[in-house]
């Protein structure tokens, strides 16, 4: 394959992201138009609060002649037998890493329940708040500030662009790829805040310059970031911030 057939297909898949639809109106799941032998169907449901939460996943077991190729997906929102909201992507690419509807080892968000799709260049977060409301928003590898309002993180995309959510009200409150905003590399924690590390073009950690690295810290009380430079020693002496794991579940399959 030539380099500009797969730049092309690089191009598609990236302007081509898999369709989310919420509520009645999107697919409705029908197990009967995914045979076995064709297609793996998995399911599971997950108590919260008054409401279940139900993940169903079909993968085609052959790319090239079923439908959905690579991974169809709903998130219902389910109370007393009924769907009240749903997320369905349509067809979840892999793009060559993860794809499908993750869960965080545990479910560490105040009055939330979260999910993480996968793939198309595209990282969504799918939060549920306790009255039933379900919110997509970009998403990725996150943390959240101490006082548990702030979800800070960097979208799983083509590249790692910084977002932060205000929880009080589901809200994207700063969206890094719209901001154009760089690419992280790690974020860190000293005592003037929250900081990240810039990814290089070419994908590599960053090297220092005359001893310093380029930055951008966050100021919550403004939401915004500023552009500033740290020294090799005090990023030495920094904390790196430790993102919430997710469960190593298989890809495009729902389990506990």
């Amino acid at each position: 394959m030539t380099w500009r057939v797969v730049s092309t297909l690089l191009l598609i898949c990236i302007l081509s992201p898999a369709k989310i639809a919420f509520g009645q109106n999107s697919k409705k799941f029908n197990a009967s138009s995914y045979p076995a032998g064709s297609y793996k169907i998995s399911r599971q449901d997950y108590p919260f609060g008054s409401f279940t939460v139900r993940i169903i996943q079909v993968k085609g077991l052959n790319d090239e002649t079923t439908n959905p190729s690579y991974c169809r997906a709903w998130l219902q929102v389910r109370s007393g037998g009924r769907i009240v909201r749903q997320a369905y992507f349509n067809d979840i690419d892999p793009v060559g890493a993860d794809y499908g509807i993750f869960l965080p080892e545990k479910q560490s968000i105040p009055n939330y329940f979260v999910a993480l799709k996968e793939g198309d260049y595209d990282g969504r977060l799918l939060l549920l708040a306790k009255d039933g409301s379900l919110t997509d928003l970009p998403g990725g590898a996150f943390f959240l500030t101490p006082d548990r309002r702030y979800l800070v993180g960097s979208h799983d995309s083509d590249y790692q662009s910084p977002f932060v959510i205000d929880l009080s009200n589901h809200r994207l409150v700063i969206n890094g790829s719209k901001e154009n905003l760089p690419s992280v590399d790690q974020w860190y924690r000293d005592r003037y805040g929250y900081f990240f590390t810039v990814l290089n073009n070419d994908g590599d950690s960053p090297k220092p310059i005359r001893n310093k690295l380029e930055i951008y810290r966050l100021n919550l009380a403004k939401l915004k970031f500023t552009k500033s430079t740290i020294a090799v020693a005090q990023l030495k002496s920094a904390r790196k911030v430790q993102v919430v794991p997710w469960q190593l579940s298989p890809d495009c399959t729902s389990v506990r």
